[in-house]
């Protein structure tokens, strides 16, 4: 009997395991020429990554020159769809706020990426940088992130929602959607400026026409990452849509802090040590930077902490509203 009930025991653990695993949401490395890094920072651990390898959350995949890289998104053992990850490019895998399995979110920190997801697969993929966020289910697009700070999003196919701090828009086939370190955005038609390569380029042109004044513009855009408090109210919630996109705004914001950290600080030790004969003019920026990263981490922290008590608090409101809601209509 007691046997019994212990193979009983295992049984359901290794079946619990296994669920929690078909949920998990894969970055596997499926096609890979040149070579690329999978790096996580705080441990300060790098390895190369192989046909087969897989990005962890929390960890970066980055690709050095003449490099190209395909990764296939799975869940649950089925493809979401894939990314193209070209050369000199930095992309994070964000650790999710919510349970919300059906919900991907990606970090550039530099360089571009071609998003294709398939459509009817009920994945929501979320790609942030500093200052945009591109919301898509079932779309083809790309984005890029330039070293003058500014981000730009191009549509290929499908409908891609865009928000920043101040704007949220909705991107149609052949349109693109640019937005500066200061956040001045516009939507226009596609043209050859729009391709990613030539923003890029022409990014990196303006950036390092006056280094140092880009360093500094950088450095002011880190001053900028603060600790939102402005959180949803959700002890007394009259509109559950509303509350629910007030959180998934917060959500997205925090994600944006993170690209912007990363981003940005990655981007000014780069044009530090682009000029190795300056080192000593340059090692007032490069201590500046790095307080400045730290203290935004510890601000980060905080706000991931917050928003996760947050959602937390208003998916219990919202379960059982949504049970006296079944209950009423029982026992009508």
């Amino acid at each position: 009997m007691l046997n019994r009930i212990f193979l009983s025991a295992i049984l359901f653990a290794l079946s619990f395991c296994n669920i929690l695993l078909s949920q998990d949401i894969s970055f596997k490395v499926t096609g890979i020429s040149g070579l690329a890094f999978i790096e996580k920072t705080d441990i300060n651990k790098s390895l190369r990554a192989f046909r087969g390898s897989e990005v962890h959350k929390e960890y970066r995949l980055r690709t050095t020159s003449n490099t190209q890289v395909e990764l296939t998104l799975n869940r649950r053992g089925d493809k979401i769809g894939h990314i193209i990850v070209p050369q000199n490019t930095i992309i994070l895998v964000n650790a999710p706020l919510s349970k919300d399995y059906n919900r991907i979110s990606l970090s550039l920190l530099e360089g571009y990426i071609n998003v294709n997801i398939n459509k009817d697969m009920g994945s929501l993929v979320e790609v942030h940088t500093p200052t945009t966020t591109s919301v898509v289910k079932g779309t083809s697009f790309e984005v890029a992130f330039a070293e003058n700070g500014s981000t730009i999003v191009v549509l290929q196919d499908g409908v891609i929602d865009v928000v920043t701090d101040n704007d949220e828009r909705v991107l149609n086939p052949r349109e693109a959607y640019v937005n500066t370190i200061d956040d001045q955005s516009r939507l226009f038609n596609q043209n050859s400026d729009s391709d990613p390569i030539v923003f890029l380029n022409k990014g990196e042109e303006a950036s390092r026409e006056d280094y140092v004044y880009t360093i500094e513009n950088l450095m002011d855009a880190m001053q900028n990452i603060t600790y939102d408090n402005n959180f949803v109210s959700v002890n007394n919630i009259n509109n559950i849509e509303e509350s629910e996109d007030k959180i998934k705004n917060l959500e997205m914001k925090h994600y944006r802090m993170i690209a912007a950290n990363e981003g940005y600080y990655n981007t000014i030790i780069k044009l530090i040590n682009l000029h190795p004969e300056k080192k000593n003019e340059m090692t007032p920026y490069a201590r500046k930077s790095l307080t400045l990263y730290a203290a935004n981490q510890r601000a980060i922290s905080k706000m991931s902490s917050a928003v996760i008590r947050t959602r937390e608090k208003f998916n219990n409101i919202k379960k059982k509203f949504d049970d006296r809601m079944m209950s009423t209509s029982v026992s009508k």
